[in-house]
């Protein structure tokens, strides 16, 4: 029930995968179609012609061949699989009691998460003066086919979205594509994926029982029934087991490769004789011909009686507000797509992202968010937004970190400095960790500093609390004047320096171009034991 994303080896092999055993056809009940801008402007529209998309996955792109010409060869990954996995329940429902309305719901979920994909993760690299740099796009070519069982043969509804390696550049150039985004944002693009399926399904009358994560189920299909037809699961529950981890605590990789590990042969099936089988085993595990027609019964009688309780508007404002809100609180800048499925949590089975999209570009209107450029960990750019209250606190801070430069004595000299961070590297080296340079320069800035106030920033897990923040509060003394470290990284608040301005009940962040916010951190400083 979770968004995987997967390289294509090559183009032979992927081309193989698609038709092997008329994996994807079934019989001709499983239909394929192009989706994405990209694939408007190669004139690629409704069923998947399979020797056109063998062409496009070895790179033969209107006309132009991509990739990197090495020893006279070719060298060209042909794509990415994302593949969209439907809740259990809503297979059971789809495919054993037979509410074919379902299936549809799954395949307008699948497109608004690929064009949320296409919208904020389409790029291609631009090498310009000996630097590469990210260059959205936001356009994709995407194969997509639609599947209704798993490898072992239980129900499952997913969708398969092949993205072609091509995307047009501003200039109208085709270029390979920079596809780190998908994987770094692959829950993300489950979660929008879930979040407009839950909204789907509820519309159908279906009442959902919501996890964390955007997690659901429909409730009313037995856990035992669910258990009973998910055996691919369970194999990859067992591997995950044997390594000593589980599906809650196992990273994104852990679990790509329990599923790897796990994985059987493709192999076809006749479907009403799986249906029959499926609906057996239904029956035996306390979900029987009679529940399951009473639980669609009972949807569609409330689908045509429902009233909302509050227009879709109105609710995909609030969440936007919400999230911004929330998202706020730990940084700086967030980016746009972040802000998306932050939205869709707060809204979860109540509004569309379609509301929600209009949502933010109305409150980007009214000044409500105010765009900026957000930087990721490896300094890539992405559209995001901050809002005008961190600006205008950011804009207190910075006016009492100017009052107050060079107010008070350093609490070491520049020798000190350096003798005191060498002795902490040192101690550190032996625990089996070294400094970097960064954290001696920053460790080093803040010991001979002459300002009340001091900015450390760091992206989390840089060490900052146990390096260089540590270090200054050993060699400050608990009972002289304090002293406010800003700490523009994450970690926990050790309360506010005297005279700082406090945030409001929902803290706020600065926006520091997209890094972390910054945290005040109080510690008691006086003249150095050590100074000369």
């Amino acid at each position: 029930m979770v968004a995987s994303v997967s390289a294509l080896s090559s183009a032979g092999q992927a081309a193989s995968y698609y038709e092997a055993d008329d994996y994807y056809a079934e019989g001709g009940m499983a239909p394929s179609e192009w989706f994405g801008e990209a694939a408007e402007k190669l004139g690629l529209s409704g069923e998947v012609d399979r020797e056109k998309f063998a062409e496009l996955l070895e790179g033969r792109i209107a006309g132009q061949q991509l990739g990197t010409t090495r020893d006279g060869k070719v060298e060209h990954r042909p794509g990415w699989d994302i593949t969209l996995s439907a809740p259990k329940s809503v297979s059971i429902m789809a495919e054993v009691a037979g509410d074919k309305r379902l299936i549809k719901a799954h395949g307008a979920a699948v497109k608004v998460a690929l064009a949320h994909v296409e919208k904020h993760m389409a790029a291609t690299r631009i090498r310009q003066g000996g630097e590469v740099r990210r260059e959205a796009t936001g356009n994709l070519a995407i194969a997509t086919f639609r599947h209704e069982t798993s490898r072992a043969q239980d129900p499952q509804l997913h969708t398969h979205g092949v993205i072609l390696n091509a995307t047009q550049d501003k200039d109208g150039n085709w270029r390979s594509l920079e596809p780190r985004a998908f994987y770094q944002l692959q829950k993300e693009i489950g979660a929008i994926y879930r979040q407009e399926l839950a909204h789907g399904v509820a519309a159908l009358g279906y009442k959902i029982e919501a996890g964390k994560d955007s997690l659901f189920e429909i409730a009313g299909v037995p856990e035992k029934a669910i258990d009973a037809l998910s055996q691919r699961t369970a194999a990859i529950d067992a591997r995950l087991a044997e390594r000593g981890t589980n599906r809650e605590h196992a990273s994104a990789a852990e679990k790509q490769i329990a599923a790897l590990d796990t994985r059987e042969a493709k192999t076809s099936a006749d479907h009403r004789s799986l249906r029959a089988d499926w609906r057996a085993t239904a029956d035996a595990n306390g979900f029987d011909k009679a529940a399951r027609a009473k639980l669609i019964g009972e949807a569609r009688e409330r689908s045509k009686n429902s009233e909302a309780t509050a227009s879709p508007e109105l609710l995909a404002r609030q969440a936007v507000a919400c999230a911004a809100a929330k998202l706020s609180e730990r940084e700086a800048v967030f980016s746009a797509s972040t802000l998306a499925r932050e939205a869709g949590d707060f809204a979860f089975g109540k509004a569309e992202h379609g509301a929600i999209s209009a949502a933010i570009a109305e409150a980007k209107k009214s000044g409500e968010l105010v765009p900026r450029t957000f930087l990721d960990r490896r300094g890539a750019e992405f559209f995001g937004f901050t809002t005008p209250l961190a600006i205008a606190t950011e804009r207190t801070i910075l006016r009492l970190e100017e009052a107050r430069r060079g107010t008070i004595q350093s609490l070491a000299s520049p020798v000190t400095a350096a003798r005191t961070i060498e002795r902490a590297a040192r101690q550190s080296s032996r625990s089996g960790y070294a400094w970097t340079q960064d954290q001696k320069r920053a460790t080093a800035e803040l010991l001979i500093s002459r300002n009340r106030v001091t900015a450390v920033q760091g992206y989390a897990g840089t060490a900052k609390t146990t390096t260089v923040l540590a270090t200054y509060a050993r060699e400050a003394s608990p009972t002289c004047e304090l002293r406010d470290i800003w700490d523009r990284g994450s970690g926990p608040c050790w309360g506010h320096g005297e005279g700082c301005p406090r945030p409001p009940s929902r803290s706020r962040q600065m926006p520091w171009r997209g890094r972390a916010r910054p945290r005040r951190l109080r510690y008691h400083r006086c003249r150095s034991r050590h100074a000369e």
